[in-house]
């Protein structure tokens, strides 16, 4: 079609080739795999490309009146949103008991799975992902065991455990964050036993000098974890991913009463988008029966 690979300051013009790549995404998405994006999908590579024309070529994208009942339209047409399922206790328990903590590698996941769910962590922000690390993946070098007042002490003496991430993928200006998580007095579900495994499969793999605290674990071998156990047990495989991890310990935060604010904070989210995350448990809905009559 010879079109240049820039958009231009022609809002029509704009519109026809933003217009194409979303009806092209919406029809067969972008990995050859022939199965649509979702509105949702599309708005993000659409928001992508804005930015990279704003950043690059110095333009605001406009666009024609025609292009938003196009959109309008792809959004009517696609279907909800399936959001995974959180990760329980009891799945924790049921999948704690399936691991073999004499091989390093079961340790070393359990451990990383622990810290995601105790801190809520994104996967980016403790595993190596498809395209690769992060530049703010939890390094080994900011965890550690801690006190009361979140300093590093030795394991006989902490009570807590604490955590320094350099960034996230919505923290623009690489402010970080530190959190720290107490002893749940539980045998296996507990912040202080995650690290405790992390540390002791690093040894066991010869691998204490690597930078980053999961060392090499992927979201890939996380997922594939949950999946099988989810086969296991009856539920539906993909249901379960490593997004699971983040929902189940909000929601598992929901569900135990903790404030509101204590969660986004906790989870470093900037906007109240947090509250799309928890699912509603049957704990959490005890006694609500009785304030209604």
């Amino acid at each position: 079609m010879n079109w240049s690979e820039w958009l231009s300051g022609d809002a029509q013009d704009n519109s026809t080739k933003l217009g194409l790549f979303a009806s092209f995404c919406w029809r067969y998405g972008w990995r050859g795999g022939q199965r649509g994006n979702k509105y949702t999908t599309i708005q993000l590579k659409l928001a992508s490309i804005r930015w990279y024309h704003k950043r690059y070529v110095g333009i605001e994208l406009q666009h024609a009146p025609d292009f938003n009942v196009l959109m309008r339209g792809i959004r009517r047409l696609s279907g909800p949103l399936a959001k995974k399922q959180p990760i329980t206790p009891a799945f924790l328990r049921l999948l704690h008991r399936r691991l073999d903590f004499s091989r390093p590698r079961h340790r070393l996941l359990w451990g990383a799975v622990l810290i995601g769910y105790f801190f809520l962590l994104r996967r980016s922000e403790y595993l190596l992902v498809e395209s690769g690390r992060r530049n703010y993946c939890l390094a080994a070098a900011n965890a550690y065991f801690a006190d009361r007042r979140g300093v590093r002490v030795p394991f006989e003496a902490a009570v807590a455990v604490t955590i320094g991430l350099a960034g996230a993928k919505n923290d623009q200006f690489g402010r970080g964050a530190w959190r720290t998580m107490h002893a749940t007095g539980d045998p296996v579900l507990c912040p202080m036993k995650a690290l405790y495994h992390l540390l002791r499969a690093r040894l066991a793999l010869q691998r204490t000098d690597a930078p980053y605290l999961c060392v090499d674990l992927s979201a890939q071998e996380v997922s594939r974890t949950f999946k099988w156990l989810a086969s296991i047990i009856g539920v539906a495989p993909r249901n379960y991913a490593t997004h699971s991890v983040r929902i189940g310990g909000a929601t598992a935060l929901l569900s135990g009463k903790a404030d509101g604010l204590a969660i986004k904070l906790l989870g470093r989210w900037m906007s109240n988008s947090y509250e799309d995350y928890p699912l509603l448990a049957a704990e959490a809905t005890f006694g609500l029966s009785s304030r209604m009559i």
